[in-house]
């Protein structure tokens, strides 16, 4: 299973200000769904919090370190059902909503699953990259700095070699480019991406 880091971070490495994006990019929230559609996305619960509902076309995993966590009901008072680990999961392109306490149990739960994305927040990215289990970074890079209160957090990039790049020069509506950048994790052996 490869286990991709999805994140848009600005210059100064903000990701969030009060459980938000600081910025309006339409370009990164198509390119997020393009990315990961179909395919389970793993988020903390702050993160799903923020979203308020499960995204569309993706099983989502939430971590919560309290196990009785619930989801808040839909709009219309509906309540939403949750998958609690270990039960079984359904397909990574079905819109539900499931949960485990901690991320080695998430991925281990995931294996069944050709790729999952990590989506958020700060603290699962600081604990997937400080454990060794990121096999690729996706990230736009945002030409700005921003206020925020949540930031990326510093990763070794000796360990990763960049494969792609998109660059969105500014434009008409935005004074900032930003860029679509992929970034592989190097095999030690060759200094080779996996």
């Amino acid at each position: 299973m490869k286990v991709t880091i999805v994140a848009a971070v600005a210059q100064n490495g903000i990701i969030g200000i009060d459980n938000r994006l600081p910025w309006h990019l339409p370009e990164d929230l198509a390119f997020f769904k393009q990315t990961t559609l179909g395919c389970p996305v793993l988020m903390g619960r702050k993160t799903y919090e923020s979203i308020n509902r499960p995204l569309p076309g993706r099983l989502n995993v939430v971590l919560s370190s309290d196990p009785s966590w619930q989801p808040a009901p839909a709009k219309d008072g509906t309540p939403r059902s949750l998958i609690a680990y270990p039960a079984e999961l359904p397909a990574g392109s079905t819109t539900q909503i499931a949960s485990a306490t901690n991320l080695p149990n998430a991925l281990s739960w995931l294996n069944g699953f050709d790729q999952v994305f990590l989506i958020g927040g700060s603290n699962l990215y600081q604990q997937a990259l400080d454990q060794n289990l990121v096999d690729e970074l996706i990230l736009t890079e945002i030409h700005e700095s921003f206020d925020g209160d949540a930031s990326f957090p510093d990763w070794d990039r000796t360990r990763f070699i960049e494969v792609g790049r998109t660059v969105n020069p500014a434009s008409a509506e935005r004074t900032w480019g930003f860029d679509f950048v992929k970034y592989a994790r190097v095999n030690v052996a060759t200094n080779t991406a996996i």
